[in-house]
């Protein structure tokens, strides 16, 4: 039972470096959103504080299965469980609702939009340009939002003037994103409960193994 319990670490250890790489990608996304998408950092920060939160708990896990103890490792799965629940419930909750999301999306949109300067320069540096030369459109819905399209709407690549608007564009890069958030989320539910079920066992063999040193000295 002594290798058996080895072995239990081995892998319990494998999986939680596997779950605090997760919080990495986590934390890499929230902070791609804060440079990228300025008018959404609350929710970046929220995703950010979630990756720093996954990062701790897979510390705690780390620190049970290295120290080979029952009552961390048990605290661990159990924090997992509750974890499993919260996210698979904000998971169900973001899904169903995405027609939502995408609406206060647009609803920002037409806030910048709507609050570019006036007359509009060649060297435009609004958060509108900003998004022209991200994601390689012009305009609301297309170059006719001009009388003469700014350098943003031109292709740092090919200088040819981009005729997609930024509107739809925008949206489709934000529900692109977000579904792959969803999906990376459900990921991380599958990772923990892989940890959680690997910390529990390890801690019940570690107890068994006290007990049989207990009765069974060698």
């Amino acid at each position: 039972m002594a290798c058996s319990t080895k072995t239990l670490k081995v892998f319990a250890l494998i999986w939680d470096a596997i779950y605090a790489l997760l919080g990495l990608a986590v934390i890499t996304i929230g902070i791609y959103v804060i440079i990228k998408l300025e008018h959404f950092n609350t929710a970046a920060f929220i995703i950010a504080g979630l990756g720093i939160v996954v990062i701790l708990t897979a510390v705690l896990g780390t620190l049970g299965a290295a120290r080979e103890s029952s009552q961390i490792s048990k605290t661990f799965a159990v924090i997992l469980i509750l974890w499993v629940v919260l996210q698979t419930l904000t998971v169900g909750f973001f899904w169903i609702f995405q027609s939502t999301l995408l609406i206060n999306v647009d609803n920002t949109f037409d806030q910048l939009w709507r609050n570019q300067p006036v007359p509009i320069k060649p060297g435009n540096a609004s958060q509108i340009a900003s998004i022209e030369r991200w994601l390689d459109c012009c305009g609301n819905v297309g170059p006719s939002d001009y009388m003469l399209p700014p350098y943003s709407c031109y292709s740092s690549t090919t200088d040819k003037l981009n005729l997609d608007g930024c509107r739809q564009k925008f949206l489709e890069y934000i529900s692109d994103r977000w579904q792959a958030f969803n999906f990376l989320s459900i990921g991380l539910v599958l990772v923990e409960l892989i940890c959680a079920a690997f910390a529990w066992v390890l801690a019940n063999s570690i107890v068994n193994r006290w007990r049989r040193s207990k009765y069974y000295p060698k």
